[in-house]
């Protein structure tokens, strides 16, 4: 009588199969919410990752005698190459002047170039030090000092961003208005290499 007394109403035990279906019903549902939830975060960047809007990247006149003296650019986050050009060259200007305000003075400027994605399938393009070009080692696509294309697979040259050089002197990068890289036809630097290549074509 007494264990009659302690047994809940209206409960009934519960089966094997029942215990198992909603079991199973409740680990797919776990599962499929997860990933759901991890796909949304690829669709919108956190804040803090990457590079958005104008950005200072560094005093002007620092990065580019660090450039000048290492003939090499100066890597920042997310592929960002910055590189000096001459604006005094025949057809600089007209080409790349407009959008390229970083301009030092009459024979030296600032650039940001996009070595982090080749045109061709994305690849990052790293620099070649030896032939003081870029060359990305995926299917040879090989540019020059100035991202301008020289050979391979990519349809154009190195994409890049506009950039200034503000009132306090620093580089300007604004990674809001990323610009097409020059056509295939276009090489205002028409540099050679400068020894071998680092990538094999």
């Amino acid at each position: 009588m007494a264990e009659e007394s302690t047994r809940r109403p209206g409960l009934k035990p519960v089966d094997r199969r029942t215990f198992l279906r909603y079991g199973l019903i409740g680990a797919t549902s776990a599962g499929l919410g997860g990933f759901a939830v991890s796909a949304l975060g690829f669709m919108w960047p956190r804040l803090g990752d990457g590079l958005f809007g104008e950005v200072a990247v560094g005093d002007a006149a620092e990065l580019a005698a660090t450039i000048q003296s290492e003939r090499a650019p100066q890597r920042l986050e997310g592929g960002v190459a910055i590189i000096t050009w001459d604006p005094s060259m025949s057809g600089a200007m007209d080409a790349y002047g407009e959008e390229h305000q970083a301009i030092l003075d009459d024979d030296l400027g600032l650039m940001a170039v996009n070595a982090g994605s080749c045109p061709h399938l994305g690849c990052g393009v790293p620099w070649c030090q030896s032939s003081q070009w870029f060359e990305c080692p995926c299917h040879g696509s090989r540019y020059n000092r100035l991202g301008e294309w020289q050979f391979g697979p990519a349809p154009r040259g190195l994409d890049r961003w506009a950039s200034f050089i503000d009132d306090d002197g620093q580089l300007v990068v604004d990674f809001g208005q990323e610009l097409t890289g020059p056509a295939r036809t276009a090489n205002v630097l028409e540099q050679s290499p400068e020894g071998p290549h680092c990538v094999d074509a």
